[in-house]
């Protein structure tokens, strides 16, 4: 504020300089016509001549100032707005901010993950600073549940459901002690209806719940929309789902509990659609799930964490300059 005060009355400065000129200049000329025509003294005319100088000057300086201390008053004005956007803005950003740490708080922790499931990894790249994406675990009667899943909208809005349907599921399998899958996803959506959808929202989540029993060695799996896939034998073998979300939808029936088939070193993998809906590539289109089922093909082999990488670099160079359009959640684990 101070630099425009002080640049603005240097360009005032510079501005009377230019019109105290002027004014001698029109000075100068009216003396040289008055004193052709001989009508006053040298006295008379030099003093009627000051007069008018000193008019002159009064009403130009007058409008500059007027004219001039407006802009100043209008700038300060605009600078001072500008602070207290930014101000605003600041503090939106620390309130967002915040809230991805409670939302990292709540998701599956990487120790409880890989305690329970040695050989696994996650690549998890939000879309904004929070998610509508998440992945969450929990253990409950020597049991392990990992749920992929992927709610209305991202950003803000999103990350509020991820939390509402995290403490859902959390609910469902820690105070009501369900243990199927699917029965989990019914309780769940049974509370989001109850909680936020209405006729005209449809709030919810697609997505997949596994639950790994750690005593028969026993794997089975609810399915909403997002069918999770098993590549063995160096076949993709797609797993049956649900059409339907876990939220309001068309069809209201109970979400089937699926059993999982599976041999050793067999490798599962759980995707939101973030990753096959990202533009790119030459002409700007979807990357596609098939697409992403073949990457997956080639790379199951390959370290976990190098898988991870792999996807990483696949996407960054196929989205190039394009802004992400959602966000990617891809997990993989190797049985």
């Amino acid at each position: 504020m101070i630099v425009v005060i002080i640049f603005s009355t240097f360009i005032l400065s510079v501005r009377r300089i230019i019109v105290y000129t002027l004014s001698v200049i029109a000075s100068l000329i009216i003396i040289f016509i008055i004193s052709k025509h001989h009508v006053y003294t040298h006295f008379g005319l030099g003093a009627f001549t000051l007069m008018i100088e000193l008019s002159i000057i009064a009403l130009i300086s007058y409008g500059l100032n007027k004219k001039y201390l407006s802009e100043i008053k209008s700038k300060i004005l605009l600078n001072e707005s500008r602070n207290n956007l930014e101000i605003k803005q600041k503090e939106i950003l620390d309130s967002i901010h915040y809230a991805k740490r409670i939302q990292t708080a709540l998701l599956a922790n990487k120790t409880l993950v890989t305690k329970n499931l040695p050989n696994n990894f996650i690549y998890f790249q939000p879309k904004d600073i929070v998610s509508g994406d998440f992945y969450w675990a929990t253990e409950h009667n020597n049991k392990f549940y990992l749920a992929v899943c992927d709610c209305t909208g991202h950003g803000v809005p999103g990350a509020f459901m991820s939390l509402l349907n995290i403490g859902f599921l959390s609910e469902a399998i820690k105070e009501k002690n369900i243990e199927e899958p699917g029965a989990i996803f019914n309780y769940v959506r049974l509370r989001l209806i109850e909680s936020v959808s209405s006729d005209e929202q449809k709030e919810g989540m697609d997505g997949a719940l596994m639950c790994f029993d750690n005593t028969t060695q026993h794997v089975t799996y609810a399915a909403a929309h997002n069918e999770p896939i098993l590549i063995s034998n160096d076949d993709i073998n797609y797993l049956p789902k649900d059409k339907m979300p876990v939220g309001k939808g068309i069809r209201e029936e109970g979400f089937k509990t699926y059993t999982l088939s599976y041999k050793k070193d067999d490798v599962l993998y759980l995707y939101t659609d973030g990753y096959a809906d990202q533009f790119g590539g030459e002409k700007g289109k979807k990357f596609k799930y098939k697409q992403l089922n073949e990457l997956l093909l080639n790379i199951h082999q390959n370290r976990l964490s190098n898988q991870a990488e792999t996807l990483s670099n696949t996407i960054n160079t196929w989205r190039g300059k394009l802004e992400q359009v959602d966000d990617i959640l891809v997990i993989g684990i190797k049985l």
